[in-house]
C-alpha cells in the first residue's frame, strides 16, 4: 500500500509536562507519513519514478512540464506545493480530484495529509479513517491516526495506535517515538524510556532514541531529599552518553548531554539526596582518593557537590572550544566559572 516514511519529529503533545520537549510540528510530521506507492498502472509512473529525488521546488517545474497529466502527477504536485509551503493551490488541485475520482483512496490519503498540513486536524482524523476502514490491516493509516488523537489531544488513542504500529513492524520507529511521547504527556516516563530503549541497535535512528531517552529519564524532575528514584535513573543515564560515544554521537552533542546528566545530579545532591555525603579529606599520598556515595560515579565525576561542580565545569569548557561564534563560547565559559567550586588556586 504505502512504503516507509521518514520518522515522526520527536515533540510532545499538548498536556504534556511544559519544556519537557519540543511541541510536535504537525505540518513536519504529516509529510513525514509513509508516501502512497505510485499507481503501476498510471500512464506516467515511468516519468514520475524519475523524479523521486528531485527538491519540492525544482518538481514543480518537472511536473508542470508532464506531457499529459495524469492523477499521479496531480497528487505529486500536491504533495509539492504542501512541501514548499503553498496549501491553496494544493487544496484547489485535491478538490478537482476528489470531483473526478471520489472513491480514489490516494486522494483521500492526500486529503488527510493536506487537512494536517492546514491546521485542519478533525478532517484529517475524517480522512485516514476512511483509509483505515478501507485496509484495516495496513500500517499507516494506524500511524496517521495515531499523529491525529495526538495533536487533538486524546492520548489515550494515540499510545494504543503507535503501539500497535511498533510492535508489529519495529521499522516504524517514527511509533515508537509517537507513543513515548504520549507516555510523557500523560506521566508514564519510565513508559517512555522503556518505547525508547526499544528501538534496535541496527536501526539507524537508534542513537536519536537513545539520546531521547536520557533527557526522557531527567528533564522535567524536580530533585527533592531522599528521591531514591531519581538516583537510578541519573546512572543508567550516564552510562548511555558514555555508550552513545562509540556509536557516532557528536562531541557537541555528547557534551550538552553529559552536562544536563551532571547538572541533575548537582541538583539531587544539593536537595540533600541520600547517598550525596560529601567526600573525606584527601587520603594519604598513594592511596588515591575515595568517592562519596559508596565509590558511584558519574561520567568520571564522584556523586557530591565539589566533584560534580568540577565535571560541569570541564563540559561546558569543553563546549565552549566546540562553540560556532564568538558570544556562545563567551556564555559556556562564563558558565563553567560559575559551576566551578572555590578552590586555593
Amino acid at each position: 500500500l504505502v512504503s516507509s516514511g521518514a520518522p515522526v519529529p520527536p515533540g510532545t503533545p499538548s498536556g504534556a509536562a511544559p519544556g519537557l520537549v519540543k511541541s510536535v510540528d504537525t505540518a513536519a510530521a504529516a509529510l513525514a507519513l509513509p508516501v502512497p506507492r505510485i499507481d503501476p498502472a498510471d500512464p506516467n509512473a515511468g516519468f514520475l519514478a524519475g523524479l523521486l529525488t528531485s527538491a519540492p521546488a525544482e518538481l514543480v517545474n518537472a511536473l508542470a512540464a508532464a506531457p499529459a497529466p495524469s492523477t499521479e502527477t496531480r497528487l505529486r504536485q500536491v504533495r509539492a506545493w504542501l512541501e514548499t509551503g503553498e496549501p491553496e493551490p494544493a487544496l484547489a488541485a485535491l478538490r478537482t480530484l476528489e470531483e473526478q475520482e471520489p472513491d480514489a483512496w490516494r486522494v483521500v490519503w492526500y486529503r488527510g495529509v493536506a487537512a494536517l498540513v492546514t491546521g485542519d486536524h478533525e478532517g484529517a482524523a475524517l480522512a485516514f479513517d476512511a483509509i483505515y476502514d478501507a485496509f484495516p490491516g495496513e500500517i499507516a493509516p494506524k500511524l496517521a491516526l495515531g499523529l491525529c488523537a495526538e495533536v487533538l489531544g486524546q492520548l489515550d488513542n494515540a499510545a494504543e495506535y503507535y503501539r500497535l504500529v511498533w510492535s508489529t513492524d519495529p521499522s516504524h520507529v517514527s511509533a515508537a517515538f509517537g507513543l513515548a511521547r504520549v507516555r510523557l504527556a500523560t506521566g508514564d516516563r519510565r513508559g517512555a524510556v522503556r518505547t525508547l530503549e526499544s528501538v534496535p541497535e541496527s536501526s539507524i535512528h537508534y542513537t536519536a532514541a537513545r539520546v531521547a531517552a536520557v533527557r526522557a529519564r531527567l528533564r522535567g524532575r524536580t530533585p527533592t531529599a531522599g528521591d531514591l528514584s531519581l538516583l537510578d535513573d541519573l546512572s543508567p543515564a550516564a552510562g548511555q552518553v558514555e555508550a552513545l560515544e562509540s556509536y557516532g554521537l557528536d562531541p557537541a552533542r555528547r557534551e550538552q548531554l553529559a552536562a544536563e546528566v551532571l547538572g541533575c545530579a548537582l541538583d539531587w545532591v544539593l536537595s540533600g539526596g541520600q547517598g550525596s555525603v560529601p567526600l573525606p579529606l584527601p587520603a594519604p599520598p598513594g592511596r588515591g582518593r575515595r568517592n562519596a556515595a559508596g565509590g558511584r560515579t558519574l561520567l568520571g565525576s564522584g556523586l557530591d557537590e565539589r566533584d560534580l561542580r568540577f565535571g560541569l565545569e570541564r563540559s561546558y569548557r569543553t563546549l565552549a572550544r566546540l562553540a560556532r561564534s564568538g558570544e556562545e563560547r563567551i556564555d559556556l565559559v562564563e558558565r563553567a566559572n560559575r559551576y566551578r567550586p572555590r578552590t586555593w588556586v
